[in-house]
């Protein structure tokens, strides 16, 4: 059986980039529209700045990121406190390592044992933790400062 064409992963590639541009632009233009105060309220609810909203709602990658990533660990975003789940989303959305996580992520398989991402994730200890959580371990924190 032979392999598809590459062609097909490039336009599988910019589909989803212009699916996730134009709901970005969705996004922020909702968010535009139903005001200041408005932002400020849901921002509240959520536990969040308005800034940290508005870049959550606009960057729709960072939480392609993190869910790939949690896939590559074997958790269940739907299984994880909310609350951790939301702080992930918030540190991610700030990350200044978007792309060399996203290159890591698409350059292979997810492999769990493969841990360079750890020097640069600023969720690498909560992610971490919620690992040795599900696999029943002893969580060290000293490991990853």
């Amino acid at each position: 059986m032979t392999t598809p064409p590459r062609i097909l992963s490039v336009l599988d590639n910019i589909r989803r980039w212009y699916r996730n541009w134009t709901g970005a632009r969705r996004a922020s233009f909702e968010l535009q529209c139903a005001g200041a105060a408005e932002v400020e309220r849901v921002a509240q609810e959520l536990g969040l700045s308005s800034s940290t909203l508005q870049s959550l709602v606009t960057h729709p990658d960072e939480r392609e990121l993190l869910a790939k990533r949690l896939v590559g660990l074997h958790l269940e975003p739907g299984a994880l406190p909310q609350e951790a789940f939301r702080d992930m989303q918030r540190v991610c959305s700030m990350c200044g390592c978007k792309y060399r996580c996203a290159r890591d992520l698409a350059m292979g398989p997810l492999d769990p044992t493969w841990q360079k991402w750890r020097d640069y994730c600023p969720n690498a200890a909560t992610l971490s933790a919620l690992e040795a959580v599900r696999s029943g371990r002893q969580f060290d924190p000293a490991i990853w400062e």
